[in-house]
C-alpha cells in the first residue's frame, strides 16, 4: 500500500502493467477507486479484452499518455487572448490591484487576469465574479490606503463605476432561497428557488433597494414570474402546477427574499422564502443606477416534469447495487490468476480453457460494472443541473443552519428512495471576508415522491 497516490505517469505505466485488480491491490484501494483515480487524472485504462490478447502471446499496441486537459486549457489561455478588454482609470487599477494581491494571498490563480497600463485586457468570469464578492467586504479598508489622488465621493464613484465595469465579464452567482418555516412546515420538504443572479437582476435588486430606502417602504416589490428561475418542490412528481406559480422579488433597504403564489387544482399555497441580506447578494451600496425595464423573459427550457427521469434514475441505481453485492459475492468463486496460468498450460490448443475464460468473464464484468457507474453518475449530475439550475462551477449563496454560506460547486449528485428524493452539492466555502477558503460546504434538498 502507498502512502500517496501515484503520479499521473507512474499510473499510466501501471494499469498498462498489469490488470486493474491487481494494481488496486498494490495500491490499497478497491477497483472502483481506481477507475475514478485514472478518471480524475485522465489516465486511459486498457480497452476490453486487452489482457486476453496478452494471455494469448499478442503483444497490443500501448497508446502514449495523452496531454493532460487542464494543461491544454492552460496553454490555451495563455495563447489566445480573450476579448474581455477593460478600460480604467488609474484608481480604478489601484482598487483591481488590491483586489488582485489580496486573492493572490489566499491562493487563487490571479496571474490568469492580463493588465495593460489602461485597463484589463483579458480576465476569466470566474476570477472577476471573485473580485466583485472581495470588493463587498474590503472596498472600505481600500478607500482609506489608496494612494492616487481623489476626494472620497471621486474614489466611491469610481468604485462605483468598477463595479459596473466588471458585473458584465463576472461569471453569475446562484441565489438559493429557501421557505420560510412558520413551524407547520419541514425544511427539508419545503419548496426551493434558485435563481441566477444576472447583471439585469441585480440591477433590479439595486433599483428596488434604492426605492424602498428613499421612500421610507419596509420593501419594494416586482413581479418575476417570466425571469430565470428553478424550482425544487415537494410535488416534484406533477410540477404543472408549479409552473403557472406567480413569484415576485421583494427588496427592502437591507434584505432580498422572493413572494410565491402556487394555484394547484385543488388548493392554494402561499408563502415567503427566507431573506439574504444584499450584502450577501452584491456590493449594493456601489451598484450603479439602472432604472431600465427588463426583458420579458429569459430564455429557458421551462419546468419539465421529471418523473420518467427520477423513476428511471432509481431503478437503474437498484440493479446496479445489486449486481456490485452479486459481484463481489462470486470475488472468491473465480480463478485466481494461478489457476488461469495453469490452464494456459494445460490446455494449450490456440484456445483458452476454462479457468482462462472465467478470469476473462470477470474483467469483463467489472468493466461494465464501472461503465455503468460512471454513467449514473454523469445522469445524476445532469439531473441536478436541469432541476436546481445549478453548474459545477457556480458560486451559490445559501442559507445553511442559521446563517448564510456562499461556496463554488465542485460537485452534486442525487440519491432516490421509496418515499423522497435528495438533491446534494458541495463545494469549496468562502470566508466572511469574501476570500476563497479551504473547508467544504454540502447542502442538501429533500423532495418528496407524492
Amino acid at each position: 500500500m502507498r502512502n500517496s497516490d501515484p503520479s499521473r505517469e507512474e499510473l499510466f505505466a501501471l494499469v498498462w502493467e498489469r490488470p486493474a485488480r491487481e494494481v488496486a491491490r498494490e495500491l490499497g484501494i478497491s477497483d472502483v477507486a481506481l477507475g475514478k483515480l485514472c478518471r480524475r487524472l485522465q489516465v486511459p485504462k486498457p480497452p476490453r479484452g486487452y489482457w486476453a490478447r496478452v494471455a494469448s502471446g499478442k503483444t497490443p499496441r500501448k497508446p502514449p499518455l495523452p496531454a493532460y486537459r487542464k494543461e491544454i486549457e492552460e496553454r490555451l489561455r495563455k495563447q489566445v487572448k480573450s476579448k474581455c478588454q477593460v478600460p480604467l482609470s488609474k484608481l480604478q487599477l489601484e482598487f483591481l490591484r488590491y483586489a488582485l494581491d489580496e486573492l493572490a494571498g489566499s491562493g487563487v490563480d490571479t496571474k490568469v487576469c492580463d493588465l495593460a497600463y489602461d485597463g484589463i485586457r483579458s480576465i476569466p468570469p470566474a476570477l472577476t465574479a471573485q473580485i466583485l464578492i472581495v470588493l463587498q467586504t474590503r472596498y472600505e479598508k481600500w478607500l482609506i490606503d489608496r494612494t492616487t489622488a481623489s476626494s472620497m465621493n471621486g474614489a466611491l464613484s469610481s468604485l462605483s463605476n468598477l463595479v459596473g465595469k466588471l458585473l458584465p465579464h463576472a461569471k453569475e452567482q446562484l441565489l438559493i432561497f429557501r421557505r420560510r418555516t412558520d413551524g407547520r412546515y419541514s425544511r427539508a420538504d419545503s419548496p426551493t428557488i434558485s435563481v441566477r443572479a444576472t447583471p439585469d437582476f441585480l440591477g433590479r435588486i439595486a433599483h428596488l433597494s434604492r426605492l424602498a430606502r428613499d421612500n421610507g417602504l419596509a420593501y419594494a416589490a416586482a413581479d418575476m414570474s417570466t425571469l430565470d428561475h428553478a424550482w425544487s418542490v415537494k410535488q416534484i412528481y406533477s410540477p404543472s402546477a408549479y409552473a403557472r406559480a406567480k413569484t415576485e422579488l421583494c427588496v427592502s433597504s437591507h434584505d432580498v427574499w422572493i413572494r410565491a403564489d402556487v394555484d394547484d387544482t385543488w388548493s392554494r399555497d402561499r408563502f415567503e422564502t427566507a431573506r439574504i441580506p444584499l450584502r450577501e447578494v452584491c456590493p449594493i451600496d456601489l451598484m450603479p443606477a439602472n432604472d431600465k425595464r427588463l426583458p420579458g423573459r429569459i430564455q429557458r427550457s421551462g419546468i419539465k416534469p421529471y418523473t420518467d427521469r427520477l423513476q428511471a434514475l432509481q431503478e437503474a441505481q437498484a440493479v446496479y447495487e445489486a449486481l456490485v453485492e452479486a459481484t463481489y459475492d462470486m470475488d472468491q468463486a473465480v480463478p485466481n490468476e494461478r489457476l488461469a496460468l495453469f490452464d494456459r498450460l494445460w490446455f494449450s490448443r490456440g484456445e483458452a480453457g476454462p479457468f482462462v475464460g472465467a478470469r476473462q468473464a470477470w474483467r469483463q464484468l467489472e468493466a461494465d460494472i464501472e461503465q455503468w457507474e460512471q454513467e449514473l453518475e454523469s445522469e445524476s449530475v445532469v439531473l441536478c443541473q436541469d432541476v436546481l439550475g445549478i453548474e459545477v462551477g457556480d458560486v451559490v449563496v445559501v442559507e445553511a443552519g442559521k446563517s448564510l454560506v456562499r461556496f463554488e460547486v465542485e460537485g452534486m449528485n442525487v440519491y432516490t428512495y421509496e418515499d423522497h428524493v435528495m438533491f446534494t452539492v458541495w463545494g469549496r466555502r468562502f470566508r466572511k471576508d469574501g476570500l476563497p477558503g479551504k473547508r467544504t460546504e454540502h447542502f442538501s434538498i429533500v423532495v418528496g415522491n407524492d
